[in-house]
């Protein structure tokens, strides 16, 4: 689940346009280090050896996960003396180790390699679509040689895949169309939800970021511990943003249905019927993924869709291209929306 606020504002000598952005939950630090290499000059040579390390935390990360899934399908590894050693030279280091400190020693990565090629592991991998695992595991894994190495530099790519844990409020600023823009990322806690009242006075746009492929998986709240299906608690969540009486009649709503490039993956082998007993379509991508459009946009009242239409983009976060494109329609909208308030359309 991920969720951004678009905050706007105009002034007009020079022209200058803010937006302010509130995330929750996963899927969103793709788009920001998209965002910051379109529109901020990238990232700099020192951000990239730095990224090293978060790299090698979200590798960690993925083995773990992987090792948890095959607990639960009931895939043991075999009975093998090396990959034994792995396995408990793995689950030492994890106990020793912060993941702040996490970096891919010899020793570390030849226990990943072993662990990651393992029979059980890769049995596991077939079935990666009906468990929480992190979407770059496979693209970092199987380069593990590359990103192990002593004097290992992050390329673009890896800075895009690479999951950035969020926590507090976290700002950057750009410029898009001569305009100033300040992205505001509040943390991943469903905690914080109580901090957004305070960003929406005078907003202009909201932007908000389900992940669409998420219809198969569950997750609990990180307090009481209620378990939801995250797609589901998305929509819930939708339900009460883009019914918030908060925003006004000149406020734009626009939805991102994000990892469109995993659901058209899924879809193949995992129907939204797990997630949507009512529905009867077929198994299609289009079919598929025009239905769970559907379903949000009845989300919103009929007297909120009189007063303002909903904008609904499929994205992939990994793809640039896509971001860029949708971003300047949804940046367009904003601006409109922005004159209108002040009487210049």
């Amino acid at each position: 689940l991920a969720v951004q606020f678009c905050k706007g504002s105009c002034s007009y000598r020079p022209l200058k346009k803010e937006i302010l952005l509130k995330q929750i939950g996963f899927g969103v630090s793709e788009i920001t280090s998209s965002f910051r290499i379109l529109h901020m000059n990238g990232f700099s040579d020192a951000d990239y050896v730095n990224f090293r390390y978060l790299v090698h935390s979200n590798v960690v990360q993925a083995v773990t996960q992987l090792l948890k899934a095959a607990e639960q399908f009931n895939y043991t590894p075999d009975d093998n003396e090396k990959l034994m050693q792995a396995l408990e030279f793995f689950r030492v280091y994890k106990e020793q180790v912060r993941p702040s400190e996490i970096e891919l020693s010899y020793e570390l990565s030849r226990a990943i390699s072993l662990i990651y090629n393992s029979q059980f592991i890769q049995s596991t991998l077939l079935r990666k679509d009906e468990v929480e695992l992190l979407d770059s595991a496979q693209y970092f894994l199987d380069d593990l040689e590359r990103i192990s190495v002593s004097d290992y530099r992050a390329n673009e790519m890896d800075v895009i895949r690479a999951r950035v844990p969020t926590s507090g409020i976290n700002e950057i600023e750009f410029s898009y169309k001569h305009c100033a823009f300040r992205m505001v990322d509040v943390g991943g806690q469903r905690s914080e939800q109580r901090k957004w009242i305070h960003c929406f006075d005078n907003v202009s746009g909201v932007l908000f970021i389900a992940e669409i492929s998420a219809y198969n998986l569950i997750e609990d709240d990180g307090e009481t511990r209620k378990v939801d299906n995250r797609l589901k608690y998305s929509m819930h969540l939708f339900k009460r943003v883009a019914n918030n009486r908060c925003f006004g009649k000149k406020t734009a709503m626009i939805l991102f249905l994000n990892k469109i490039d995993v659901f058209k993956r899924k879809i193949l082998t995992t129907p939204i019927g797990v997630c949507f007993k009512e529905y009867k379509g077929a198994q299609l991508f289009e079919e598929s993924a025009q239905y769970i459009q559907d379903r949000f946009q009845r989300l919103v009242g009929s007297e909120i869709q009189q007063e303002k239409p909903l904008y609904v983009h499929f994205t992939n976060a990994i793809d640039t291209r896509n971001i860029d494109r949708v971003f300047e329609s949804c940046i367009d909208v904003v601006f409109k929306i922005s004159m209108e308030k002040v009487g210049f359309m």
